[in-house]
């Protein structure tokens, strides 16, 4: 068993950061498909209708007229937790994540390829033509109907002065539109750090689906919008950091006194990620992953 698990874990490893090739021997989802040789692959970058939602067919049928049959190049970004090979899939040279996403077909996996910056800008074209799924005008996101959401949210009313949330990428960045907005002051744990999942559901409780209000601090090098968010007269910036999802940003929000106190708050208390005993910052765990 041993053995086994190690041989798994030394294939995941090689194949990382690896370019592989293969054909096509079956679609198995509007993001999934099956090769030759027996290896599954997982598109990066999209997320298709799942099976029991409206364009699961229609998105796996665009997916067969894209790859079956065909030679494909994979450049492998991860191995999940399933096995699959996760990656960039070419077929004749073209992107297959990108074909998917302008024809509506499939949403830009936010949350796992936040960086994939032109399969948002397609996502947000198609959705302007309304083109495929985005016909329909509240359209289920695959991630909420496999957790059991299977009705869009109601219609939310926004005032002038507010936004609506309509997607949390993390623990302190959310999307509206194709506005991003990074909370101003704090950082939550990166994906693949502890409390990630927590922060992140945290924040989507507090405001996804929500009008919120900015108070704008500044324009960030990823061209976000970085802002104190307001949900009512809930500050959730300071609220994020008082549960112990977020560290107080001390190096761009210095006099940010009431975030001060909030973290030391919640380390006092060990809430949240403060419960290790040595967690680590999300700056010293990009640094290391960089």
């Amino acid at each position: 068993m041993t053995k086994n698990l190690l041989l798994t874990s030394m294939l995941a490893c090689s194949l990382q950061a690896e370019t592989i090739t293969g054909t096509c021997k079956r679609v198995l989802d509007g993001d999934t498909l099956l090769l030759t040789n027996g290896t599954t692959v997982q598109i990066w970058g999209i997320d298709a209708p799942e099976k029991g939602q409206d364009y699961a067919d229609k998105a796996r049928a665009q997916l067969e007229k894209l790859t079956k049959g065909r030679k494909l190049t994979i450049k492998v970004k991860d191995t999940d937790q399933y096995g699959r090979v996760v990656g960039e899939v070419k077929a004749g040279g073209k992107d297959v994540a990108h074909s998917m996403v302008l024809t509506g077909m499939a949403w830009h996996d936010e949350y796992n390829a936040p960086e994939a910056e032109g399969l948002n800008k397609s996502m947000y074209g198609a959705r302007k033509k309304r083109r495929g799924l985005w016909a329909d005008d509240a359209p289920v996101r695959p991630y909420d109907f496999r957790k059991g959401k299977t009705t869009p949210a109601p219609r939310v009313e926004v005032a002038a002065d507010e936004i609506l949330c309509e997607y949390v990428m993390d623990g302190d960045t959310f999307k509206s539109g194709e506005t991003r907005v990074r909370l101003w002051g704090i950082d939550a744990p990166e994906k693949g750090q502890p409390y990630a999942d927590e922060a992140r559901a945290r924040l989507k409780e507090l405001i996804e689906g929500k009008a919120v209000r900015l108070e704008r601090k500044d324009r960030d090098q990823h061209s976000r919008e970085v802002a104190i968010v307001y949900a009512g007269s809930t500050n959730i910036n300071l609220q994020m950091v008082k549960e112990g999802l977020a560290w107080h940003y001390a190096y761009f929000a210095p006099d940010a006194e009431d975030l001060a106190a909030a973290e030391k708050s919640a380390r006092k208390k060990r809430k949240g990620l403060w419960a290790d005993d040595e967690p680590v910052n999300p700056y010293e765990f990009r640094k290391k992953s960089r």
